[in-house]
This record gives structure tokens, sequence and C-alpha cells, in this order.
């Protein structure tokens, strides 16, 4: 797999295979692609570490809401914000892996028509992960787009992952082609508004109708009673934390109340309401204590 760049041109991967029945020149030549590697990742270990360790370690995925690692223009980026800020150390006190995904633009980690960030992930970086370490149960954590990405990774994949800690993301969505609630249409004419502009122009780009959109839903995964059963699979803790934030406090509350609906067990906080979700926010502490309760 390549190493993630921000110039991606020249990086290619994947391709088609032609068959036994072909020449092995017209096969070499098919499984070429142009596509651009669309992510990677980076890990944090703690320093008990052991590659031979029978019990495996616990590994917490970050999902970013901007292209790359995040920490754009000074701002944190999700390892810093559980890994060094506020001497949380997560990694050591918890002694699990953490590791940090990294997205050739801004991701809802789908596989639409722009991009293929859901299968990247599953097929091609999680492999890649456990050959290298010595990995255990997969939790998720993200906010915005990422947290609506890790959101419907454990709905749609609830085998694969373990639980997420979700803030702030815009879980209803918008498919007509106008983004609304967010109003990019309506931004656009007023320029001191459009200082104001949330953050999620990416989402008409990756959903751009609503077929794209409906399998990624959460709405739709909650009232699936094969996704409720998983969901109800642990015991008795939840799987799935939601925070609200400023930019999507009321699409957060529809959601746990269709979550209740349907007997879908979360966890859920307004405390934090009134603040945007970012790395920086108190939801992130609260966050943590979740996960860290059933690693």
């Amino acid at each position: 797999m390549e190493y993630f760049r921000l110039d991606m041109r020249g990086v290619s991967y994947g391709g088609s295979d032609l068959g036994l029945d072909a020449k092995s020149e017209q096969r070499a030549k098919a499984s070429r692609s142009n596509l651009p590697s669309p992510a990677t990742y980076k890990v944090t270990l703690p320093k008990t570490y052991e590659k031979s360790r029978p019990k495996p370690y616990p590994v917490l995925l970050i999902i970013p809401a901007d292209a790359g690692y995040g920490g754009v223009l000074g701002s944190l980026s999700g390892t810093d914000a559980l890994c060094a800020m506020n001497d949380r150390s997560f990694h050591d006190t918890h002694d699990a892996i953490v590791c940090e995904l990294g997205f050739n633009r801004p991701s809802w980690v789908a596989d639409t028509s722009k991009t293929n960030h859901e299968s990247f992930l599953l097929d091609v970086l999680l492999p890649r992960l456990t050959a290298s370490y010595n990995c255990g149960r997969f939790s998720l954590i993200g906010y915005a787009n990422g947290g609506f990405g890790a959101l419907h990774l454990l709905m749609r994949h609830p085998e694969v992952f373990h639980r997420a800690a979700v803030c702030d993301a815009p879980v209803l969505g918008d498919f007509e082609g106008i983004a609304t609630p967010w109003g990019v249409d309506a931004f656009e004419e007023d320029e001191e508004a459009s200082l104001l502009k949330p953050p999620w122009r990416s989402f008409v780009e990756t959903f751009p109708h609503n077929a794209m959109f409906a399998p990624y839903g959460p709405g739709t995964l909650a009232s699936c009673p094969d996704v409720g059963a998983a969901m109800r699979a642990n015991g008795g803790n939840p799987r799935l934390g939601l925070w609200t934030g400023a930019d999507a406090t009321w699409e957060m509350r529809a959601l746990s109340e269709q979550l209740e609906q349907f007997d879908v067990p979360h966890a859920f906080s307004d405390a934090f309401e009134h603040q945007p979700g970012s790395w920086e926010g108190s939801w992130v502490g609260e966050a943590i204590e979740f996960l860290a309760s059933d690693l």
C-alpha cells in the first residue's frame, strides 16, 4: 500500500484480473489502476506493547473529519486529543493500540460515485493493520462526517467493529442536491454568513442522490432487525455512544429517539450541545470513558 501523501498523482492500486486464460502480460496490464490510494493510517502503541502477547490489544480507530490526519492550521488531530492532550495517554492508560486513519479527502467512509473509502478500509487497511500488529477488538471514534462514518461502520459491520463514540454527526443528511439544513447555497449569497458555513459541503458531493445515501443512513439501519439484534448482543452494555454538538443537535436527538423506538441500546448526552464537534471539545473526555469501559 502506498503511503499517504497530499499529492496523489502517480499512486495507484487495484485494477482487474482477466483470469487464468489470459496471457500474463495482459493480466499484469489489467491489474494496474489509475485510482489513487485513498487512505492510510498511523499507529500509536502502548509502552508495554508485545507483538507475541497471547491476549491481543484492543484497537481504537480514529475517523477524521478532514482530509489527512487532521491537525490542519494548528488544530488538533485525533491522536493529539487522545494520546497527548490533557495527559490522557489513552494508549498507555488503557493498554490499547490507537490508529488514526488519513483519507485523501473529507470522508464519510462510504463507497459512492466519488469515493471507495469503506471498501478500502475493510479490504486493505484493516487486513494490513491486523497482519502488522497484535490486534484485538476494533472500536471507533469520530465527529462530524467522521462521526457519521464511525456510526454507520458499526451498524453496517457489527461483526467487525465493537463500539463507537460519535459527536455532532449530520446523521439525517440531505440528498436533494441542495445542502439543507446546512445551507451551502444560502451561505454563498452572504459573505458574512459564509464565515459561519458548516463544514459539510462534501456531503452532496459524496451522496449526490438518495440511492447512494440510503444504505448508509443511520435511521434506515436502526430500523433493520438484524442490526438491532447485533447492537443488543453485548451483555447489556451499549455499543454506541452519541454526543450532540452545535452543528447537528436536532439530528442527533432525532436519531436517539429512533434508536429508542427500535430498542437499540445507546448512550446519549447533550451536555455539550453548544460546542461544535472537534477534537478540542469536552465530549472527548466522556467518549474516552465510554469506550474504555468496554474495550
